[in-house]
C-alpha cells in the first residue's frame, strides 16, 4: 500500500509538474513575440512574404491551441498585388493528455474568410509553380521508423471561403465563392456527417449554386472511401436562364471509391430538374435522369453504365453504356432506345410548334432504337431503326472526325410521302409572278464548310408531287465540291440516273447536271410535276448542262449546254392540230367552219429533237413529229427563266383520215405544207397555223406552176423556129 501510495504521489507530482509547466507557457510564453521569426522562415521557404497582421493566441487546457487574426501570403512576381493566399481567421488545436501519452486527437480546426488566387498568365507560367520547388533536399525516413498513426479531428470547418481560377491565355474565369463546409469527427473508416455549400461563377454568363449533404466514411489505411446518399441540390442562373434559377437535384444510395485498387461505383443515381427559358413552356420541360449502377475499373480501364432510363416530358428513353481504353483511347458503346410517342402531343410539352400540314394525321407516330458507339475524335449511331408515322428508316449516321467535321450516313427508308407535310393549300401563299418571287440564295459558306460522304435509299418517295421507286442517291462533299452521285430512281415507268455537282470553292457557284431518263411515261409525270394533263407519251431525255450564279436565278439565266429527247406513242392533250388545218381551210375558203369529231387531242408516234442551250435559252432546230395524217418539222426557242416558248412548224398532210364528215372536201389538203406557230407559256402554250403563211406558200406555188407551163409553151415555140431554120 505505502508502494502504491508513493507511486500516486509520484505521478500526481509529475502531472502537477506538467500543469505548471504549460501554465508558464500560457502565462510567460506570448506567440505573438515570435511574429518576425515565422514570418521570415516562411519567407525564407517559399520566397513569399507572409504578413501576420492580426495576433496570435496561444490556449493549452483542455486543448493545446493555436488561433491566429488576419494573414496572408505574398503573390509571386507578375501577377498582381493582391496576396496570392489570404485569411481572417484560423484555428487548430490538439487534446492536452492523450498527447501526453502518445496519441494525436486534433480538436475542431476552424478557417474563415479564406481568399485563393490560382492564375495563369499569357505565356502560361501560373502563379503556384514556385511553392513546389525544394529548397532543401529532404532526407528519406529511416526505414525502420514506424509510420504516424493517423489523427482523429473533433470537427472541420470552413467558413466564406473563395477560389480565384483565371486563366489569361485563355480568357476565361471561374470563381468558387461564399464557400462553406462543416463535418463531424473525422476519424479513420469511421463515418461522419459533411455538409457543404458554395457558389460556382462561369464568367460572364453561368452561376451555380450547390448544396451538399452526406455521410463520409474514408479508411486512409485501405484508402478506400464512400459517400452514403448523397444529396445535391444546384440552382442555375445566369444569361438565358430565369431569374429565379433552374433547380437540378442530385440523388444517389451510394459513391465508393477502392483508390488503392482503382476502383469506383454509383449506385442508383437519379436526376430531376425542370428546364425554363426562352423557347421553353412558362411550366418548363420536366426531365428525369436514372440509372441503375455505374462502375469503373481504372487499373483495367473499363466502365460500365447499366440501367440508364430518362423522362423527358413524357418522352421515355432507356440505354446503357460499357467503355474500354476509357483513359487512353476511351471508346464507349451501348443501346439507345425511345418509346413510341406522338410527336404531335410531345412537341409542345418541349416548345416546339409544329408546322401547319396537308395531311393533319402526320407526327402522330415517333420511335428509335439504335446503338451508340463514341470515341474522343468520333461518334456514330449504328444499327438504326427509326419510325416516324408511315416511314421506318434504317442504317448508320456519325461523325467520323469532330475536328474535321466529318458527316457519314448510310440510310436506307421503306416509304416517305414529303408531300404531306406540306402546307395546307388554304395556307399556301398566293402564287406570284416568277419576276415576283424571290430566288433562292445559295449557301456558298454552309457548302464550303460540308464534309459529307454517304448514301440514302427510299423503296417509295414522293417529293413534289414526283413519284419515285427505288431511290439511290451518293452524297460527297468536302472543300466545297458537293457531288450527288450516283443519283438513280425507277420513276413513272422508266428509269433515272443522274450526277449533279456543285463546285463553292469560290463566292459564285457553279453547278454541273449531267441528267438521263428513259422509258419514262410523260402524262402522269406532267399531272403529278406540273399539274396538267396536256402530255402524254414514252420516252428518253438527256440533259448535260452547267450554269453559275450566287442564287438559283442566276444559274438557270447561266445554264449552258447540250439536250436531246425522244418520246414515243404520245399526244398534245387540249390541241387539236388537224382539225385546225381543216378549220384555218374553211375560213380560207370561206366554207362553214367543221365540227369536232373527236377529243381535242393532237396524237404523236414520235417526237425527237436536240438542242443547245446557251444562258437559259434553249435553241432546238430539229423538232420532227411524225403522226399518222401529218409530218412536222420545225424549229424554235424555250427561254426557261422566262418559262415561254416560240416555234414555227411546218406541217405536211400525208393522207385524209377517213374520219370527219368533210374528209371528201378537204382531199386538196393531201401534200399540202401548212406553217404552223407554237407560241406563250410553257404551260399553256398556244398553236396556230399560219394562213397568211399558207396563202404565200400557196400562191408562190401556183405562180411557180404557171411559171413552168409558160416556159415550156416558150421552149416549145423556140424549138419549132429553129427547125424551121435549119431546114432551109
Amino acid at each position: 500500500m505505502r508502494a502504491l501510495k508513493i507511486a500516486g504521489i509520484v505521478v500526481g507530482s509529475i502531472v502537477a509538474l506538467i500543469v505548471l509547466a504549460l501554465l508558464a507557457v500560457l502565462l510567460f510564453v506570448d506567440p505573438n513575440d515570435y511574429r518576425d521569426d515565422i514570418e521570415r522562415i516562411v519567407e525564407s521557404k517559399t520566397g513569399r512574404q507572409l504578413t501576420l497582421s492580426g495576433d496570435l493566441n496561444l490556449t493549452v487546457f483542455p486543448w493545446l491551441a493555436l488561433e491566429a487574426g488576419p494573414a496572408s501570403l505574398g503573390e509571386a512576381p507578375g501577377f498582381g498585388d493582391e496576396p496570392f493566399v489570404s485569411i481572417q481567421e484560423a484555428r487548430v488545436g490538439v487534446r492536452l493528455l492523450p498527447l501526453i501519452r502518445g496519441k494525436v486527437e486534433v480538436g475542431d480546426v476552424r478557417l474563415a474568410g479564406a481568399r485563393i488566387r490560382l492564375i495563369t498568365d499569357e505565356s502560361g507560367r501560373n502563379n503556384w509553380a514556385d511553392l513546389g520547388e525544394q529548397k532543401e533536399e529532404t532526407q528519406p525516413a529511416p526505414a525502420d521508423e514506424k509510420s504516424m498513426e493517423v489523427p482523429t479531428v473533433a470537427g472541420l470547418e470552413i467558413e466564406d471561403a473563395a477560389v480565384t481560377i483565371e486563366n489569361r491565355q485563355e480568357k476565361s474565369r471561374q470563381v468558387v465563392r461564399d464557400f462553406n463546409l462543416k463535418t463531424g469527427r473525422l476519424a479513420s473508416g469511421e463515418p461522419f456527417e459533411l455538409t457543404t455549400d458554395f457558389v460556382l461563377d462561369q464568367e460572364p454568363s453561368l452561376s451555380a449554386k450547390v448544396r451538399l449533404a452526406t455521410t463520409v466514411t474514408a479508411d486512409l489505411e485501405a484508402n478506400a472511401h464512400q459517400l452514403a446518399k448523397p444529396e445535391i441540390d444546384i440552382t442555375l442562373t445566369g444569361q438565358g436562364y430565369p431569374q429565379e434559377g433552374i433547380p437540378v437535384a442530385i440523388r444517389a444510395n451510394m459513391l465508393t471509391a477502392d483508390v488503392g485498387k482503382e476502383l469506383y461505383r454509383l449506385e442508383a443515381l437519379n436526376v430531376k430538374t425542370t428546364w425554363k427559358g426562352e423557347g421553353f413552356p412558362a411550366a418548363g420541360v420536366p426531365v428525369t435522369l436514372q440509372a441503375k449502377d455505374f462502375n469503373a475499373n481504372l487499373a483495367a480501364q473499363t466502365m460500365e453504365l447499366s440501367g440508364l432510363d430518362m423522362d423527358l416530358a413524357g418522352g421515355h428513353l432507356t440505354g446503357a453504356l460499357t467503355g474500354k481504353e476509357i483513359l487512353d483511347a476511351p471508346a464507349l458503346t451501348g443501346p439507345l432506345k425511345l418509346d413510341q410517342v406522338s410527336l404531335r402531343e410531345w412537341a409542345p410539352k418541349l416548345g416546339v410548334a409544329l408546322p401547319a400540314t396537308t395531311d393533319p394525321k402526320v407526327f402522330e407516330k415517333l420511335s428509335f432504337a439504335g446503338t451508340v458507339a463514341m470515341t474522343k475524335t468520333s461518334a456514330e449511331v449504328g444499327n438504326i431503326v427509326l419510325v416516324f408515322d408511315d416511314t421506318t428508316a434504317k442504317g448508320m449516321l456519325g461523325v467520323a472526325d469532330f475536328d474535321a467535321k466529318a458527316l457519314r450516313f448510310d440510310l436506307s427508308v421503306d416509304r416517305i410521302n414529303a408531300d404531306r407535310y406540306l402546307p395546307p393549300p388554304s395556307e399556301q401563299p398566293a402564287a406570284k409572278p416568277a419576276a415576283d418571287e424571290p430566288p433562292t440564295p445559295i449557301p456558298v459558306e454552309t457548302l464550303r464548310n460540308l464534309n459529307a460522304r454517304g448514301q440514302l435509299q427510299v423503296g417509295e418517295a414522293i417529293f413534289a408531287g414526283i413519284k419515285f421507286t427505288k431511290l439511290r442517291l451518293g452524297v460527297n462533299a468536302r472543300d466545297g465540291k458537293v457531288r450527288f452521285n450516283p443519283s438513280e430512281a425507277s420513276m413513272y415507268g422508266g428509269n433515272y440516273s443522274g450526277d449533279i455537282g456543285i463546285d463553292a470553292t469560290t463566292d459564285v457557284a457553279r453547278v454541273t447536271l449531267d441528267e438521263h431518263i428513259s422509258g419514262v411515261d410523260f402524262a402522269p409525270l406532267f399531272k403529278d410535276f406540273f399539274e396538267t394533263d396536256r402530255v402524254s407519251g414514252k420516252g428518253n431525255a438527256n440533259i448535260k448542262l452547267a450554269g453559275s450564279g450566287k442564287n438559283t436565278d442566276d444559274i438557270v439565266k447561266t445554264l449552258t449546254g447540250n439536250i436531246d429527247f425522244k418520246v414515243a406513242d404520245g399526244a398534245l392533250e387540249g390541241t387539236d392540230l388537224w382539225y385546225e388545218i381543216r378549220r384555218a381551210r374553211a375560213v380560207l375558203k370561206q366554207q362553214a367552219v367543221p365540227e369536232r369529231s373527236v377529243p381535242v387531242r393532237t396524237p404523236f408516234t414520235a417526237l425527237t429533237g436536240t438542242g443547245v442551250m446557251k444562258n437559259g435559252v434553249l435553241s432546238n432546230n430539229d423538232l420532227n413529229v411524225a403522226m399518222q395524217y401529218l409530218k412536222v418539222t420545225g424549229q424554235g426557242t424555250v427561254d426557261v427563266p422566262a418559262s415561254t416558248l416560240d416555234y414555227k412548224l411546218l406541217a405536211t398532210v400525208m393522207k385524209i383520215p377517213r374520219e370527219g364528215a368533210d374528209a371528201a372536201q378537204v382531199q386538196d389538203l393531201v401534200d399540202a405544207e401548212i406553217p404552223v406557230k407554237i407560241t406563250g407559256a410553257l404551260t399553256d402554250p398556244k398553236v396556230r397555223p399560219d394562213l397568211e403563211g399558207y396563202l404565200k406558200n400557196e400562191v408562190k406555188q401556183r405562180v411557180d406552176k404557171e411559171k413552168d407551163k409558160l416556159e415550156e409553151k416558150v421552149k416549145e415555140k423556140l424549138g419549132d423556129k429553129l427547125k424551121d431554120l435549119f431546114n432551109r
